[in-house]
């Protein structure tokens, strides 16, 4: 699990490096966000942009968590 966690992490110094990146996709699938079908929502831990299907929303802090900052 410590492994898996490591390489997503790096996979996100990377990706986040890349201009613009994460405006436009998902930093945990890469999926491109659209305005209906895919919205972006940040991730109030590592504050990345993230996708529905990456995220569940948080009803005690009131905000989206990203998959990888819950197993974490």
């Amino acid at each position: 699990m410590k492994q898996k966690l490591d390489e997503e992490g790096n996979k996100c110094n990377i990706l986040s490096k890349q201009q613009k990146f994460n405006e436009h996709c998902c930093i945990r699938c890469c999926s491109p966000f659209t305005f209906l079908i895919n919205s972006k929502r940040q991730c109030q831990d590592c504050k990345y942009n993230i996708c529905k299907s990456c995220s569940s929303y948080q009803k005690k802090e009131k905000a989206w968590i990203c998959s990888v900052c819950q197993q974490a």
